[in-house]
Formats: C-alpha cells, sequence, structure tokens
C-alpha cells in the first residue's frame, strides 16, 4: 500500500538539518509558563483578606486563565488541568481554624462538586435531548416550516434565519449544536438557491447565525450550559433560584431587541435588494417534501419537547418538579420502550462528552470561587481601586458590563469564561454599598449578559466559528458587525436597567 491510499501513514518531509522537530513542544511550553505564573501567585502574601484556600482558588484561576487563553490543550482536556490544579492548590491549604491542611481528598472532593449540581445534570439531559433533535431531522423541518412562511425576499430570509435561532433555542439546548443545525440550513438554502458565496446575501444569513444564536441563548435558560451555571452561581451566593419562566420574561425582550439591532447591522454593512429569490418558495416547499411526513420518531420527540418546555414553565407555580428534574424525566421518556425516539447507542456517539466533562469542573472552580471569598476578595480590590460604589447605578452598570466583556474576549468557550468571570461578577455586585441600589441577583445576571454578546471574531465562541468555517464571511466583516453590536447591547442594557428591568423587580 502506497502513501496516497494511506494517508495516516504516509511518509512526512523530513526536518531540515540541525533542526529537531518535537510535536507539540510548544503547546508544552505553554503549559510550562503557566504552571510558573501560578505558582509565583501563590508564593505572594496578601495578609489575612485572603484566607488560603482562596489563595489556592485564585492560583488555579490563574493558571487555567492561562491554559484558555493561550488554547494549550483543547477545552475538552482542560477538564482535567482544573480538576487537578484545583485539588493541588488547595490540598496543601492550611485551615486557619485547626491548623491543618486539607489533604488530597478533601481537595479532589471539592473539584468534583460541580459534578453532583443539579446544573450539570440540567446540562446533561439537555446535551441528550439536543442530540437527539439533531439526529431525528426534527430541527431542520421546524426551520424549513419558519422560511416557508417568511417569504422568498432576501431581507425575509434574514428575518426568518433569526426566528429560527429564537424558536429552535427552544428546542436545541446547546448553543454550539442550534448554530451547527442553522449552519447546515443556511448552506443548503445558498446552494439550491444558487447564490453565491461572496454576495451579501450569503454573508449576512451566516453571520445572523454566528451572532443570533448567542443572542437567542441569552432569552433561554435552558439554551446552554452558560446559563445554566450562571443561574446556579446566583443561587449558590445569594439564595435566589431563577425560574424557567421568569429567566424567560427577564432576558427574552432584550435579546429580541438585541436581534433587531442585529439585523440593521447586517442590512447596513451587506445589503440586500427586494427582489424575490428567483424560484425560492418552490425550493423550500421542496426541501421540507424531501423530508418526507413527520416520521414517529419526530412526532414522539416533538410531544416530549412540548411537555418540557409547559413543565418547565410552569415551574413553581403548578408543580414542584425542578428544571433539571423535569429534563431527566425528558430523557427517560425519550428511552422508553416503544417510544423509539433514540437508543443510548445512538446517543453515547453523538453527546459532547468533553463538553459535560469542562462544565463540571466549571461549575466546581466557580462554586469554590464563592465559598472560599475569593471572588469577593477580588472585587472588593477592584472596587476599593475604583471607587465605584459611590457612582450612579446606570454609569455602574455601563462601566462594568465594558470591563467584563471585554476580559470575556479572551475565552473561545464561554463555559470558561462564565466559570471564571460570573463569580467575580456576583463578588463585585455584592460588594457594592446598599446606597447603590443594585440586586445582587440582579445585577449578576444582567453582567452575564455582556459574557454572552462579547463577541467579535469567529475565535471568541464555537456558534461563531461553525458559522465561519463555511468560507462565506472573513473576521474582519465579522468585526464590522460585532464592534457596533457590542457597543450597542452596553447602550440598551443601559436603557433595559433604567426602565424594564426596574420596572420588573431585577434591580
Amino acid at each position: 500500500m502506497n502513501a496516497s491510499q494511506n494517508p495516516g501513514n504516509a511518509i512526512q518531509p523530513q526536518a531540515a538539518p540541525g533542526k529537531i522537530k518535537i510535536p507539540g513542544l510548544r503547546n508544552l511550553c505553554k503549559i510550562v509558563l503557566a504552571l510558573l505564573c501560578a505558582l509565583v501567585f501563590h508564593s505572594l502574601d496578601f495578609g489575612t483578606a485572603l484566607t488560603p484556600q482562596g489563595h489556592g482558588i485564585l492560583s488555579t484561576l490563574l493558571f487555567m486563565v492561562l491554559i484558555w487563553v493561550t488554547e494549550a490543550v483543547s477545552y475538552s482536556v482542560s477538564s482535567f488541568f482544573l480538576i487537578v490544579s484545583m485539588t493541588l492548590f488547595t490540598a496543601f491549604a492550611v485551615d486557619p481554624s485547626t491548623g491543618q491542611m486539607s489533604g488530597t481528598g478533601k481537595a479532589l472532593g471539592m473539584s468534583l462538586n460541580g459534578f453532583k449540581s443539579g446544573a450539570w445534570i440540567l446540562v446533561v439531559a439537555a446535551l441528550f435531548l439536543a442530540a437527539a433533535i439533531q439526529k431525528s431531522g426534527l430541527g431542520q423541518r421546524i426551520g424549513l416550516l419558519i422560511l416557508s412562511r417568511m417569504g422568498a425576499r432576501p431581507r425575509q430570509v434574514r428575518l426568518g434565519i433569526l426566528l429560527m435561532c429564537f424558536v429552535l433555542t427552544l428546542f436545541i439546548h446547546a448553543q454550539a449544536a442550534n448554530a451547527a443545525l442553522m449552519t447546515a440550513v443556511c448552506v443548503g438554502l445558498i446552494d439550491v438557491f444558487k447564490i453565491r458565496r461572496e454576495d451579501n446575501l450569503a454573508k449576512g444569513m451566516l453571520l445572523i447565525v454566528a451572532f443570533g444564536t448567542g443572542l437567542a441563548g441569552m432569552g433561554v435558560l435552558t439554551s446552554g450550559a452558560p446559563p445554566i451555571q450562571t443561574a446556579a452561581f446566583i443561587a449558590q451566593a445569594t439564595g435566589h433560584q431563577i425560574s424557567w419562566l421568569e429567566w424567560l420574561s427577564y432576558g427574552l425582550p432584550f435579546a429580541l431587541v438585541m436581534g433587531l439591532v442585529l439585523l440593521g447591522l447586517v442590512e447596513l454593512f451587506f445589503p440586500v435588494g427586494k427582489a424575490e429569490i428567483r424560484s425560492g418558495r418552490e425550493t423550500i416547499r421542496q426541501e421540507l417534501a424531501r423530508l418526507g411526513p413527520l416520521s414517529v420518531r419526530e412526532r414522539n420527540l416533538l410531544i416530549i419537547m412540548c411537555c418540557t418546555i409547559l413543565l418547565w414553565a410552569t415551574g413553581k407555580k403548578l408543580h414542584p418538579l425542578d428544571s433539571s428534574t423535569v429534563a431527566l424525566c425528558a430523557v427517560c421518556a425519550m428511552f422508553l420502550p416503544g417510544v423509539a425516539v433514540s437508543t443510548w447507542k445512538e446517543m453515547v456517539n453523538v453527546v459532547n462528552w468533553g463538553t459535560l466533562m469542562l462544565f463540571g469542573a466549571a461549575i466546581s472552580l466557580g462554586q469554590a470561587l464563592l465559598s472560599s471569598g475569593a471572588a469577593a476578595w477580588v472585587a472588593q480590590n477592584t472596587l476599593a481601586r475604583l471607587g465605584m460604589g459611590a457612582w450612579p447605578p446606570l454609569l455602574i452598570i455601563g462601566v462594568a458590563a465594558l470591563f467584563f466583556g471585554v476580559f470575556a474576549l479572551a475565552f473561545s468557550a464561554r463555559s470558561a469564561a462564565v466559570a471564571a468571570l460570573v463569580p467575580t461578577v456576583i463578588g463585585f455586585a455584592q460588594a457594592l454599598p446598599e446606597s447603590a441600589g443594585l440586586s445582587v441577583w440582579g445585577l449578576s445576571m444582567i453582567l452575564y449578559y455582556t459574557i454572552q454578546f462579547s463577541l467579535l471574531l469567529p475565535v471568541n465562541t464555537p456558534m461563531s466559528m461553525v458559522a465561519y468555517s463555511t468560507n462565506t464571511f472573513s473576521a474582519r466583516e465579522m468585526a464590522r458587525v460585532g464592534v457596533p453590536l457590542c457597543l450597542i447591547a452596553i447602550l440598551v442594557m443601559i436603557l433595559f436597567s433604567a426602565t424594564y428591568w426596574r420596572w420588573v423587580g431585577v434591580l
């Protein structure tokens, strides 16, 4: 067998004489450098204001932020680095009350706390449901049905794609999976419509996917790991449990406004004509016809998802079931004999287990940042230097949104960004004086939105990378939309803080 027949065993070009090529050496250097920085930080003395355990947690955070930002290892693999580093940095921390070290057994238990939280269980169940919807073809059918009702004019198609982002967020509880499905639908339409990739219509469609899936995710608690993770941190720190319906009522209006802003910016920078796409309506009908009638699998899954959404929406009102329990019941229903929605063998190959590992470890880190007082220590020191406690409430919100939004740009995984930043956001909110008139849980939730919409380049989120991979738009074109979108989002956030969110009791 020659090299062309077996690419995996193909002979690689020889390195130049005198040069030794070591695979992964650059990434190994990144890991070593990150560890050295964390050890130097760990050796510093911050006095009694920061507990030994909190000091160890901040050292872990510094190490992991450097790992995530430099992408020394994949995000999935980074979950193991997070668990090990948190265990080692906290195991040797001396408890002031007992004068003894925690030990690796206790430290490891703290590092794995996230895997027994309700938030992690909810994400596990949500990913199973999202995988089932993708495999069944139900998501694609819903998307095409929406487009068939919107019309075949370019602006109507763009509006239909944005609407698809919002509707599918209710059914697909993973933003990256939603983006993948949306991208597949858009690329299919571009091909059957015979639209060139360099045309403004094609660019606009994929840019709406890149930004729109994340914006839609702000309005739905179960849209993915980041909002679930945020709600769990808020509940741990403040005791305020945000229900599915409450999150929808607080976040969806803001998300819808930002969706319209996104449409306006796309139209501004990538204008399209008003003429109807040739054979557009007929093409969409043909795509729907190709899917055939609703299968038993799709019908049963649709029933399960509608019941799930109904139970989420009526939680705390008509029944005592929380979101995690409802999601687990939905997964059980999916696997019931005779339901024929999916099988374990099928799901185990589709569910992103790396995401689940990272999410569980990230929850553990966030919980430790809150319980150890490390997040509050960071926030208080920041406040002491800036004197933000004396500022007007709206100015506090605007500056804090810009501050945390800029930091969020350093991360490519929203779960990692939430783990690193949301506990600090909560500590920041807790450190504000009562005279500021801002509720801790409300301000924390609002500032989480900045982490979600901080998106300028394809590398900032998996959703944008999926859309960018189609080679339809450039990074520069994405930034052209992303920069004004982020700035307008902060202004809209201030407007909502002065009006709607204050009226409904968020602030």
